[in-house]
């Protein structure tokens, strides 16, 4: 069966991250000695986030975006939506009673990641929606930026924040070291930036 997407029922996210959840699950079974059954189903996918990146290219869109500011959107749903084409930016997010339900951010990796955490969470959008753009602004200072242990920072990978923290008080100083050891931006990338302010962060110490 397939849905409306064209993606099928069912079917991973097109994300790394599946791949690997899907293969530590059959390891499982193999380890267990077992044969998989219909009782034995996959763990349920989140919901897709779409990453793209390529060459000064950074797009990240997740939800349903349909929705325009001007709209007369009986779903009580509301759109934010910003634009800079002099240097490739754009951001546009969709909520419900402040809630993020969907958002698209173009050319700013930073305001890419913080919409990522606050879409997986379920959290609510600051009253003034452009306080999220400073993320990617001159004067933000990435050692500021505190996260929930529990965050995911690499969603390719599952790779939260705490255990990024391990990895680097243990010694791995560089994003490889940290790729290496937790899998944290081997896939897709849209993390690295992430994983770089976290590893200032340490380098500073805590304030």
């Amino acid at each position: 069966m397939v849905e409306a997407g064209g993606r099928l029922t069912g079917a991973p996210s097109g994300l790394i991250g599946p791949g690997w959840r899907q293969a530590d699950w059959l390891a499982a079974r193999f380890l267990e000695g077992t044969e998989t059954s219909g009782s034995d189903a996959l763990p349920a996918e989140r919901e897709p986030l779409v990453m793209l990146k390529a060459e000064h290219v950074d797009v990240v869109a997740a939800g349903d975006v349909s929705a325009d500011p001007w709209d007369d959107d009986t779903a009580g749903r509301q759109v934010a939506q910003w634009a800079d084409p002099e240097h490739g930016r754009y951001a546009k997010m969709i909520s419900s009673d402040g809630i993020l339900t969907g958002f698209v951010c173009v050319g700013m990796p930073r305001t890419a990641a913080e919409l990522t955490l606050l879409y997986e969470r379920g959290d609510e959008l600051p009253a003034d929606r452009s306080l999220l753009l400073r993320f990617d602004g001159p004067d933000f200072d990435p050692t500021a930026a505190a996260l929930s242990p529990d965050a995911t920072v690499c969603w390719c990978n599952g790779v939260s924040v705490a255990q990024i923290d391990e990895s680097i008080s243990a010694g791995n100083a560089t994003i490889e070291c940290v790729g290496r050891d937790t899998r944290a931006g081997t896939g897709c990338g849209g993390c690295r930036t992430r994983i770089s302010d976290m590893l200032a962060g340490h380098a500073v110490g805590p304030k």
